[in-house]
């Protein structure tokens, strides 16, 4: 007898769409245009890195799309996450004191990833190079 895995669904408007089906997927970029955060091609100052930075912290909440129904009145009206306040309210946020005695690990991964991405730069670097 075989099992079949249960397709995750979630509610929008007044049906349930599977996670990842082309309905959830335009649901997405329509809450991506409401909040305005929609990707133009237009040139970027580097003054502006922060801002692109809580864009797309902005849309990687709404992309995890963790909302089972929250307070915020626009989420409610898009039926999805809208991330406002680049986090969603629905998902717990750890305390200073959380974040405190995560950093000593949360630095080394990040040291790493460095690290790692350096040795690759320098591979490539090394490949292209003619002999």
């Amino acid at each position: 007898m075989s099992r079949r895995r249960k397709q995750r669904m979630m509610r929008i408007g007044s049906g349930l769409v599977p996670l990842g089906s082309a309905a959830y997927s335009a649901d997405y970029s329509a809450r991506v245009r409401a909040a305005g955060l929609e990707d133009d091609d237009a040139e970027w100052d580097a003054r502006d890195i922060d801002d692109r930075r809580l864009r797309l912290a902005r849309q990687i909440t709404m992309y995890s799309n963790e909302w089972t129904g929250c307070p915020e009145a626009i989420c409610q009206r898009m039926r999805g996450c809208m991330a406002p306040r680049v986090h969603c309210t629905n998902v717990p946020q750890p305390g200073e004191a959380e974040l405190d005695a995560a950093w000593p690990q949360t630095l080394v991964i990040w040291r790493r990833a460095l690290a790692e991405a350096e040795e690759d730069g320098e591979r490539e670097r090394t490949r292209k190079e003619p002999r």
